[in-house]
């Protein structure tokens, strides 16, 4: 796949606000320093992937930066993507200015004690 191809693929996002909302209500939740991590087993092959940022953390271009640099842990962890989940990550304040290797690391320790 071309760079970047594999997170813009619609199937493997969560889109609709009542998919958040399900996920919230019937899934388990895990949380570390800079994510909070909502996620539920599916009957998908492959795991979906929901980015929220608070306003709390900052203007547009803050935020952004933040979803950019969470969309850019999943697009390069083949584990996270195939564990059939469908998962909601929320940004913390601890995500501000917070560098690719902390975050990835952070991510990484959340995902690794995952129960389904």
């Amino acid at each position: 796949m071309k760079y970047g191809s594999w997170v813009s693929k619609l199937k493997y996002k969560i889109r609709a606000g009542w998919e958040y909302r399900y996920i919230y209500r019937n899934g388990r939740r895990k949380a570390n320093r800079y994510f909070v991590l909502y996620y539920l087993k599916t009957n998908l092959g492959y795991s979906r992937f929901g980015i929220s940022v608070n306003r709390k953390l900052g203007g547009a271009v803050k935020r952004n930066r933040i979803k950019r640099l969470i969309r850019e842990i999943i697009r390069l962890r083949d584990d996270a993507k195939q564990m059939g989940l469908d998962m909601v990550i929320i940004a913390r304040e601890g995500m501000i200015g917070v560098n690719y290797k902390e975050a990835n690391d952070a991510f990484g320790n959340l995902i690794a004690h995952l129960e389904a």
